[in-house]
């Protein structure tokens, strides 16, 4: 082979490759990825700082509670932020309320997707290559993946609290979608939990250094009309330490010892 096929190859492998490239950012756009942000330590080091803990504001708290208990305020005036039931889960949900159903806190189980988001729970993010990880302080953990665009399986999460997460970064934006959380509890207060066809989308970033902000829609053509549309924020909890979980399965169940004597009749 002479000098002038070995330079046209060359040539021709390197159109190749960046013609390959350029298909693969296409395709990664179109699927709303955005590139390596996020892929490398380097580039971790360029995202927003989100160190420390958050916990859900009073505000934030007061509005995901009442609002999707009984879309009013703390005294009892209509709020706009009903929550668009279909009339099955409006039956539904005041049922559970009737019967007084117990989030699955209050039995050691986990709150899931999205009610976990809905307590004052402090929650921390850890950033790693391909992923970002949040803790909660009661020792659930929400795994969101940046490293890829397709999601699990449905069939591989028909027992799953937390469902599968995959991201990418918008900018600042944190842009995560959620499915597969048939367990997941929908609002704070534990009543109604999602299907396995339930969709959860966040749009996450720092409002200021000291607040950051989840803009949510929920959708799901059983349990609601249409879109519901959360705006939840979130305080810096500065030089404080997340605690570690302390679950009691019943009421007879005290600090760090459970009194085993037999109730009386």
């Amino acid at each position: 082979m002479n000098s002038m096929n070995i330079r046209n190859n060359h040539i021709n492998f390197l159109v190749a490759g960046l013609a390959a490239l350029l298909l693969g950012s296409s395709a990664q756009a179109a699927n709303g990825y955005s590139g390596p942000q996020g892929d490398t330590w380097a580039s971790i080091a360029q995202l927003p700082d989100w160190s420390g803990t958050f916990a859900l504001d009073l505000a934030g708290h007061l509005l995901s509670g009442r609002a999707s208990q009984n879309g009013s305020d703390a005294d009892g005036k209509a709020v706009a932020l009903a929550v668009p039931l279909t009339p099955r889960y409006f039956y539904l949900r005041a049922h559970d309320t009737e019967n007084g159903k117990q989030p699955d806190l209050a039995s050691c189980l986990p709150a899931g997707v999205p009610g976990v988001m809905l307590h004052t729970l402090e929650m921390e993010f850890l950033f790693t290559p391909g992923r970002v990880t949040m803790l909660f302080e009661e020792g659930e953990v929400r795994r969101i993946f940046t490293d890829r665009t397709t999601h699990w399986s449905l069939d591989d999460l028909d027992d799953s609290y937390e469902g599968d997460s995959i991201g990418h970064w918008e900018g600042k934006t944190l842009v995560v979608d959620t499915v597969g959380f048939p367990k997941g509890a929908l609002f704070q207060n534990g009543l109604l939990t999602a299907t396995i066809n339930t969709h959860y989308v966040e749009r996450i970033f720092l409002r200021d250094h000291e607040h950051l902000e989840i803009d949510a829609t929920l959708t799901d053509p059983a349990i609601f009309y249409k879109p519901y549309t959360t705006k939840l924020t979130y305080e810096r909890q500065d030089g404080i330490t997340m605690g570690e979980p302390a679950c009691a399965q019943t009421a007879r169940e005290h600090g760090n010892y459970i009194d085993l004597t037999p109730p009386t009749d």
